[in-house]
């Protein structure tokens, strides 16, 4: 089964299916309004499953469950459907990859997306001040009351503990603090967006950067049917089947546990850290299907690197240990190494800059002089010109909000500039290495900070302004712009209408923010915010941001040590030699990404699962060859439907049976 170029999808025809297949016209508007309805199902469906049912997580990762839940059984539906009752059923490739993609990008809005950190930090000041913590003192002087509510009539109290009897929900003193934070967010999103659409031709067509993450989901989308079968074209063949039985039977066969408690399970959830010694970090091991499955596309040397340079950590961090450095946590990095890891992560963007700067300028100039022929932006989502504007716009109104909150211009314009040289990196990490679980070793504030020297020159204003805005600019999945990299990539098998799919995305991205921040309210009234527990994003996430705030603005801050300088330049002169090493030997094996995420925490906890899917991939092309590693991707897709239908089927076992001590199938992790 091999994947299907942008330029095959571009026929009449419109999927790979063949002629039978319907015709595909773009992004049309059932398209668009189905979209609409998944990015608030997705929404709903995200808080439900971690608020109330307790269980799997539908939107932690780069590859959000819950739209995978969502698209893949809307595909399943309408194929069956079709079959049934007729051809008016079928959704063409390109009204598919509408739909993915609107619900790929309204899944940045539940739980841990924006809306469960955005409602703790604005809920948590007021409601949990006590004497103890001198929250008044420290912080409430520097909190806008047009940005943090009051708790004005007990509307706070209320969000915790439920609304009294016959009371209805303050709505009223959400109204100006949501409205403000949803249009900071908004331009955050546009100006990140906008850049993904500046940077797409450059990793796409000129550094051929392969998205390995895309290619079950391009499969999913233009083989989704033909109407002649119960199932979709991708679901046919012994492969697949193979794969998918496998991954349903496991996990079929311990929900039977679920109901009795002394039946035999396989060991899916089973979670270890080994440790080898007390100076050293342990080595964690779990097998996550989801990230075999993705990771199976992704090539052998990002793999192996990933997997290498986790190994490297646990040495280095250990032998930095013994020498009384501060170099773990004792699970992940922290300290020196993390300063060493920074400058890597520094090198790694600079680096990528630089590659790409004959394509920015060439980008730059056509902005400003549209007639230009080259660069083409005609299969863009938006034209240059719109890009650079909207990056520019969304960069402008950050800047105002920013200002308006108390914080220093020029913290204001250095924060900026490290945002989307963080955010940039993330999305081409996203784009070469397919990995579906990735945060960086540094934020735009972390970067911000050593730059400065410490935040010891920042006002008290600034302390508030950076914390509480960290949800939009510290996001460890880029906000927009991880998925917006992907969505590019989907967008180029779209034969027309990508000016309006960008519509249909920005319109997705609000509904998803918007549904799900008003049900997370909506629930913290109707059921009490103490009854979310456990998920600690309501309560705990917002306290300690808080309390962050408030120690910081308490303490007089050193200046950073400069030995944690000599740290950072060493990772930033290893990141050097690295790209230098890959460039100029075709034999070099270790990819810059698996030093530049050494030591972080998604990385730890995914390195045994990806070092078995580097594993199995070289096995099977060393012994089999290329050949019959094509033959056997359908195993793989095969076995990541069935994953994503058996996380569907242990939601609706719980929803029934055992909610609210739900089962998390799938982990953030």
């Amino acid at each position: 089964m091999s994947m299907p170029s942008a330029k095959s999808m571009n026929s009449d025809s419109g999927t790979a299916a063949g002629p039978e297949a319907v015709k595909n016209r773009g992004v049309t508007v059932r398209s668009i309004v189905y979209g609409l309805f998944l990015s608030v199902a997705i929404g709903i469906l995200g808080d439900t499953v971690r608020y109330i049912l307790h269980a799997s997580f539908m939107a932690y990762s780069h590859m959000p469950m819950g739209n995978l839940i969502l698209t893949l059984v809307s595909i399943l539906v309408c194929s069956m459907l079709a079959y049934r009752f007729g051809r008016r059923f079928l959704f063409s490739s390109s009204e598919w990859i509408t739909i993915f993609c609107m619900g790929f990008i309204s899944s940045l809005g539940p739980t841990y997306g924006i809306s469960g950190y955005l409602v703790g930090i604005m809920v948590a000041p007021h409601y949990f001040v006590t004497q103890e913590n001198e929250w008044a003192r420290y912080l409430h002087p520097y909190l806008p009351g047009w940005l943090i509510p009051e708790n004005e009539g007990n509307a706070m109290a209320w969000f915790y503990e439920g609304l009294p009897q016959g009371a209805s929900i303050p709505w009223g003193v959400w109204a100006v603090p949501l409205f403000w934070w949803f249009t900071f967010l908004c331009s955050v999103a546009l100006a990140a967006a906008c850049l993904s659409i500046i940077f797409r031709k450059q990793w796409s067509e000129y550094e051929r950067l392969v998205f390995p993450a895309m290619e079950p989901i391009i499969e999913f989308t233009t083989q989704a049917g033909t109407g002649r079968r119960w199932f979709p074209e991708f679901m046919k063949g012994k492969a697949f089947w193979a794969g998918f039985m496998l991954t349903t039977f496991v996990f079929g066969w311990n929900m039977i546990a679920w109901f009795y408690p002394q039946f035999p399970r396989f060991p899916t959830a089973s979670a270890r850290w080994f440790f080898f010694s007390r100076d050293f970090p342990p080595g964690f091991f779990f097998l996550s299907t989801v990230v075999i499955c993705f990771s199976y596309f992704a090539s052998l040397e990002i793999l192996f690197s990933l997997w290498f340079f986790d190994v490297l950590f646990i040495l280095e961090g250990g032998i930095l240990s013994g020498f009384g450095v501060s170099a773990i946590s004792p699970y992940y990095g922290r300290g020196r190494y993390i300063w060493q890891t920074a400058g890597g992560f520094t090198a790694f963007a600079l680096w990528g800059i630089w590659v790409a700067r004959h394509h920015l300028r060439d980008v730059i100039r056509k902005a400003f002089n549209p007639n230009r022929p080259a660069p083409d932006d005609s299969n863009e989502l938006l034209s240059y010109r719109q890009a650079v504007i909207g990056l520019i716009a969304g960069c402008l109104y950050m800047a105002l909000w920013l200002g308006w909150i108390g914080m220093q211009v020029k913290i204001i314009v250095l924060l900026i500039l490290c945002m989307l040289v963080v955010y940039t990196t993330v999305s081409k990490m996203l784009a070469d290495s397919g990995i579906v679980y990735l945060n960086p070793p540094t934020s735009a504030w972390g970067l911000l900070s050593r730059f400065l020297g410490g935040s010891h020159t920042f006002t008290a204003h600034t302390k508030m302004a950076l914390s509480m805005s960290s949800r939009a600019v510290n996001h460890y999945r880029g906000l927009t712009m991880g998925t917006m990299t992907h969505i590019n990539r989907l967008a180029e098998f779209l034969p027309a209408g990508k000016r309006r799919l960008f519509g249909a995305i920005c319109a997705a991205f609000v509904v998803g923010m918007v549904t799900s921040t008003f049900y997370t309210v909506w629930l913290g009234y109707t059921i009490g915010g103490y009854n979310i527990q456990p998920n600690w994003l309501i309560i705990h996430a917002g306290v300690r941001q808080v309390q962050g705030i408030a120690n910081s603005i308490k303490a007089v801050d050193s200046p950073i040590e400069t030995v944690n300088y000599w740290f950072f330049f060493a990772g930033a002169a290893a990141m050097a030699l690295l790209n230098l090493m890959r460039y100029r030997f075709v034999w070099w094996p270790l990819h810059p990404i698996g030093f530049a995420l050494s030591g972080t925490a998604l990385s730890r906890l995914t390195s045994a699962t990806i070092f078995v899917a580097w594993l199995v991939k070289l096995t099977m092309l060393k012994l089999a060859g290329a050949a019959f590693y094509r033959k056997s991707r359908p195993f793989f897709i095969g076995m990541l439907v069935g994953y994503i239908l058996s996380v569907a089927a242990g939601v609706v076992v719980d929803a029934i049976w055992f909610q609210p001590d739900g089962h998390v199938v799938h982990k953030w992790y």
